[in-house]
């Protein structure tokens, strides 16, 4: 081709009848425009130029042959295609024709051989293998031309060699992965030929590969399952008619061979054609019935997991960590109380859910975990529209990133609401049971302090009864005086039994002020000279810091005063007591040291229990064993708390901390310098003007008890100048103040008719008796008892029983005697 293009320069003044051949060589005159030889010879190099360079890329090869010799000409690149070498010179014959077919393989030769073609005219094309003499095996396509002379005979023959070696081995190694892969490729064209389909394809079927492909129409019908047939037979006609762009189908086929049923895709293009009118298409098919099982089971066990979230009240949550974007399916809103549909829920909407008490929280830690990268375990409340507060348990774990997603939290929540409760009611449960032990343990403790007395006052009570002792003055007076000890001893036991229970409940009045600890020490410090001195016990202060603390002085002395004698009467005769004081941030601490025998470390706590003396009875030490409790119970309130250390055989030391105090502590006051009496202090009253002008002073004592009655009378009998009448109820000890008019008035509190609160009412609702002055005398000691009289018009309040001395001079004091 390339000798002809450049022969056309040379034969430009040859006659028209050679250029009438077609294939003749172009001549000046066919180039009207280009009549400049020089620029002709230009432009023909230049074509000469792209010609080799096409040549040389495609590695293509030109020949010519005479149809009727057979003889002809190469250029050289058909000679490298054959492997043979180029003539020196080249216009020199090409090889024998026989010598090229002889390299084709025998079973790519065109029916007929070449021969055969050579005498009919037009363009032939046939793919063909060559074995080079140098044993290479190249894949060539020819094409070639049959060209009439002016007689209407073939006279010459040119043609083309192309060698498609390299897309041959790319379509080999192509079927090769299809095999593996099991992938069936397909091609169609719609000249009306069978399809092409790869060994694949009969395989994936079920059908027999030494059988042709079927038809379209017989495909469906033979291999497309019934219920998918119609649709598939649509699509594929649709596409194979007027598609343009590729095409994917999914469904199921009836498997030839063994009639099972699998899942296939068909993957299509339409193939590029020299010509408009024909239309080809190929593509592949893929047996994708493992990844449909596969999903189905993935979708079973979805929906299986789904319902039996739906089942036990579970709801799942998803939140990418890096864009803060929370996804809520429809659980987690009906574990809230709302209907709604799974959808991205933002932290506000969140934090509006939880119940306020534990909002902050909650969110905080959440916040925490997310940074964190940690499991989160939390149970928390919710507020469902309605109002109703349920319980919700949430727990979650962090999933890290990957080449797809950023990192994620994923996490479940469920309802405990019924746990939660029943674990409360456990709690409260058990918190009764034992508080009816204790209570059952207290009573029983109870039942043996009071009776231990009790035995002592009611035992000689009776011996003396008896005569038993009327001969023996020295033996009457020693009963009598184990029977005063043993009530006394009864009546701290319930005093310090009334302060426990004022304490637990409450009811105990605070007044929290700055206390120096060094004037509390110097004022309790006196009251246990008699004590320490019977046990021969060395009570020694360190020099004390200057700590001020905030607390209740008369409280904080009682404390004190109850550690201390702990330490004298639990220890060693001829012990010592420690007393020191420490500062630290924010607290001070005041420590009782003593040498005693200790306490082990398994009945520390015991020591703080009502009535467990931790085996001191049975040495015979004295107390009611509440003490500890109270203490403890009157610092706590205080916002302190006591500390123990103990060792056995070397002593215990009792720490009593509390809040230190900026400010400076008052001077100090007569109620730090000694004990003040149980009851308030009684005003000194100034008699009445008509008092002075009376003999003697009524007293009016409005008693349902005849015992009581007559005891106050006794001792009221040991005052000159003083006439008591007894009125045995409510209602007739208001005719008698009204009639009498009394100097004094002693209430008893309870009455068979109405109380003494009621009776203080009507006496200052009544202008006859609205000047009397009414002293409460009642066995109710409780706060809240000495309060209601006081409020009801009481000038005092004083409890039973009496202290005979005491209450002389209070009688005194109040009658101007």
């Amino acid at each position: 081709m390339a000798r002809y293009i450049g022969a056309m320069a040379d034969d430009a003044d040859d006659p028209p009848e050679r250029r009438s051949d077609p294939c003749a060589p172009l001549t000046a005159a066919d180039n009207a425009p280009l009549n400049d030889v020089a620029a002709l010879r230009q432009q023909v190099a230049e074509l000469r130029e792209r010609l080799e360079m096409v040549q040389t890329f495609t590695q293509t090869g030109i020949f010519e042959r005479d149809p009727h010799t057979l003889q002809g000409r190469w250029d050289r690149h058909m000679y490298g295609i054959y492997g043979l070498p180029p003539p020196a010179d080249p216009s020199a014959q090409s090889p024998p024709y026989e010598l090229a077919t002889g390299m084709m393989f025998p079973e790519d030769r065109p029916a007929g051989g070449f021969r055969g073609t050579l005498g009919v005219s037009g363009t032939h094309n046939a793919h063909v293998r060559l074995r080079r003499p140098d044993g290479v095996v190249r894949h060539i396509h020819a094409r070639w031309k049959v060209v009439d002379g002016a007689d209407g005979r073939p006279a010459r023959v040119v043609g083309v060699n192309s060698d498609d070696t390299e897309v041959y081995e790319l379509a080999r190694r192509l079927e090769t992965a299809a095999e593996a892969a099991r992938i069936g490729l397909w091609s169609t064209r719609t000249d009306g030929s069978l399809p092409q389909w790869n060994r694949n394809m009969f395989e994936l079927l079920g059908l027999d590969a030494a059988q042709p492909p079927p038809s379209l129409g017989d495909w469906l019908r033979r291999c497309v399952h019934a219920d998918d047939r119609d649709r598939i037979a649509l699509e594929a006609t649709t596409w194979l008619r007027e598609g343009q762009g590729p095409i994917e189908i999914e469904f199921r086929i009836v498997r030839q061979n063994d009639q099972a049923l699998r899942w296939v895709i068909v993957r299509g293009n339409v193939a590029s054609t020299a010509s408009a009118d024909q239309r080809n298409t190929e593509g592949v098919l893929l047996d994708v019935t493992q990844q449909h099982e596969t999903l189905q089971r993935l979708r079973d066990a979805a929906e299986r997991v789904s319902l039996t979230a739906s089942a036990v009240g579970l709801g799942s949550w998803d939140v990418d960590v890096e864009r803060k974007l929370s996804l809520w399916d429809e659980g987690m809103f009906r574990l809230r109380g709302i209907e709604a549909a799974a959808q991205a829920v933002t932290r506000e909407q969140m934090a509006m859910y939880v119940h306020p008490d534990d909002r902050s929280w909650v969110m905080a830690d959440q916040d925490r975990q997310l940074s964190t990268g940690e499991g989160w375990r939390r149970t928390f409340r919710v507020i469902w529209p309605d109002g109703s507060v349920r319980w919700l348990a949430s727990r979650s774990v962090p999933v890290p990133a990957d080449s797809e997603r950023s990192a994620r939290r994923i996490g479940l929540n469920w309802d405990v609401t019924e746990t939660v409760l029943a674990e409360q009611a456990m709690r409260e449960r058990e918190l009764a049971v034992a508080a009816s032990l204790a209570k059952s343990r207290f009573m029983s403790r109870m039942s043996h302090e009071l009776r231990t007395p009790l035995n002592a006052v009611l035992g000689f009570t009776q011996l003396l009864r008896a005569g038993q002792a009327d001969t023996d003055e020295a033996r009457r007076r020693h009963w009598l005086g184990l029977i005063d000890d043993a009530g006394r001893h009864l009546l701290a036991l319930i005093d310090d039994v009334l302060d426990l229970s004022r304490v637990d409940a409450g009811e105990m009045r605070m007044t929290l002020q700055p206390v120096s600890l060094a004037t509390l020490i110097d004022g309790t410090l006196p009251l246990l000279d008699r004590q320490a001195l019977a046990r021969q016990v060395h009570i020694v202060v360190e020099q004390p810091v200057a700590a001020v603390v905030q607390a209740d002085p008369v409280r904080l002395r009682q404390v004190l005063l109850n550690l201390l004698s702990n330490a004298v009467k639990y220890n060693r005769q001829g012990g010592e007591v420690r007393l020191s004081t420490q500062v630290s941030p924010g607290w001070a601490a005041l420590h009782v040291a003593d040498t005693g025998p200790g306490i082990d470390e398994a009945s520390i706590a015991a020591a703080f229990e009502p009535f467990h003396r931790l085996g001191t009875d049975a040495r015979g030490v004295e107390g009611t064993g509440i003490g500890l409790s109270i203490a403890k119970a009157l610092v706590e309130q205080m916002g302190g708390r006591i500390e123990v250390r103990s060792s056995v055989g070397l002593g215990s030391t009792f720490s009593v901390l509390l809040p230190s105090s900026a400010a400076a502590a008052p001077e100090p006051t007569a109620g730090l310098a000694g004990a003040q009496p149980a009851s308030s202090p009684t005003p000194a009253h100034s008699a009445q003007p008509d008092d002075a002008a009376r003999a003697t002073a009524r007293v009016l004592y409005i008693e349902d008890n005849p015992v009581n009655a007559m005891l106050i009378s006794e001792v009221l009998s040991k005052l000159e100048g003083l006439n008591l009448e007894v009125a045995v109820d409510g209602r007739s000890g208001l005719q008698r103040a009204r009639q009498w008019q009394p100097d004094l008035v002693l209430l008893d509190m309870q009455l068979p008719d109405i109380d003494g609160v009621a009776v203080l009412h009507e006496l200052r609702a009544d202008d006859c008796t609205a000047h009397l002055r009414c002293v409460a005398l009642s066995a109710n000691a409780m706060p809240s008892d000495v309060e209601a009289a006081r409020a009801a018009g009481a000038i005092d309040y004083w409890t039973k029983p009496v202290n005979v001395p005491d209450f002389l001079d209070k009688m005194s004091r109040l009658l101007g005697r």
